[in-house]
């Protein structure tokens, strides 16, 4: 508004002046008045140019910086040139870099497909060999629970042998009738027994074993001299009598003793507690089928030693001088053996309890013979 009202006063002043001079026909520098006049115009133009440009240049610094800062501007216009082409010439090195990275990336995820597909196909087979693993660790365990029960037996059989080896030196000297610590007979005392029922227990032992020493010797009974320490018995029988808890009562002989001599009865006071109810699992194994029979009746001695073994573990009083504290019916073994004979497919040997047993034993055991799960 300011530049438009200055340059309206300016050209009105100059026309002012030109019409004056025109009209009073001054002449500058030898011009005609005319030729004055016009030169009064041309300059009155400048002036408004020369009064637009201060104005402006009062007015804006845009138009400051345009009028005075030409050349740096120039040069920044061509420093910014610069960089903008530097920036495109980047910009157009980035697309390329993106490019080959997009293209690397498909590559990457071409391969990825192609593995994955790899790993399925071979996932069957890993699974396999995983589970031929653990089949394979299964009969590592199995193996090595033989080889213990083996050891076991040998052991056994060792000590036996020098049970054996101790009584033939017995032997060389006279009959055996008895041994030291072979078990004679034994009774289970119920709880809350009474005392004149204890004494009946204790005498229908000592009668047993009467029984099993002239079963063996062939003596009658009234031959027979079975030495008791009174005074221990009645402490024995007192300690049974009226009690909560369930006893057994055994009695063995303290020492070897052979024909014609007296034999020492002892009798020893055990806890009495259930240890398998009837049909207790016990024991399974799988059996492969057996044609000539030899193996399957090893295979079935090797169960029933585990059998024991486990139940001596599991607090099953054994006999002093075989070690053993199961029965079973030969009949079943002999069945077991012949339906593994008969058998077209590995069979399972489930072992469970076939009654109550207790702490004094015997470990009565049944045989069920199933197919084995592949």
């Amino acid at each position: 508004l300011t530049l438009v009202v200055v340059s309206g006063v300016l050209a009105y002043l100059g026309d002012v002046l030109g019409m004056k001079i025109g009209k009073k026909r001054i002449s500058l520098f030898g011009l005609r008045p005319r030729d004055t006049s016009r030169v009064i115009t041309a300059f009155t133009g400048v002036l408004i140019s020369i009064a637009i440009l201060i104005t402006m240049s009062v007015i804006s610094e845009n138009v400051r910086t345009a009028l005075f800062s030409m050349k740096f501007l120039s040069s920044q216009l061509q420093t910014l040139t610069l960089d903008l082409q530097k920036s495109r010439n980047e910009a157009q090195l980035s697309a390329i870099n993106l490019l080959d990275s997009e293209k690397k990336l498909k590559e990457q995820q071409e391969m990825l497909v192609s593995v994955q597909k790899e790993l399925e196909s071979t996932r069957p087979l890993i699974e396999e060999t995983q589970k031929n693993l653990q089949e394979l660790r299964q009969e590592k365990v199995q193996l090595e629970r033989e080889k213990t029960a083996l050891d076991d037996s040998v052991s056994d059989l060792k000590d036996e042998a020098e049970t054996l080896r101790k009584s033939m030196i017995s032997i060389r000297s006279g009959r055996i009738a008895v041994f030291a610590r072979e078990v004679l007979g034994q009774k289970p005392i119920e709880p809350m027994s009474s005392r004149s029922e204890v004494e009946r227990i204790f005498q229908d032992l000592r009668r047993e074993a009467e029984f099993v020493v002239s079963s063996r010797t062939g003596l009658p009974s009234s031959d027979l001299v079975l030495a008791v320490d009174i005074e221990k018995e009645v402490e024995s029988i007192q300690s049974v009598s009226d009690i909560p808890d369930r006893k057994f009562v055994r009695a063995a002989a303290e020492g070897n003793a052979v024909f014609g001599e007296d034999i020492r009865l002892i009798y020893e006071v055990y806890d009495s507690d259930l240890i398998y109810r009837k049909g207790d699992f016990l024991y399974s194994q799988k059996v492969e089928p057996d044609p000539e029979g030899a193996r399957a009746e090893s295979e079935l001695h090797l169960i029933l030693r585990m059998i024991n073994q486990k139940a001596v573990r599991d607090s099953i009083k054994p006999d002093p001088m075989t070690g053993k504290v199961g029965i079973l019916d030969a009949t079943a073994f002999f069945e077991a053996v012949e339906r593994i004979q008969k058998a077209e497919r590995p069979l399972t040997v489930e072992v469970t309890a076939a009654e109550d047993i207790y702490t004094e034993g015997p470990v009565r055991v049944a045989l069920t013979l199933s197919p084995a799960e592949d």
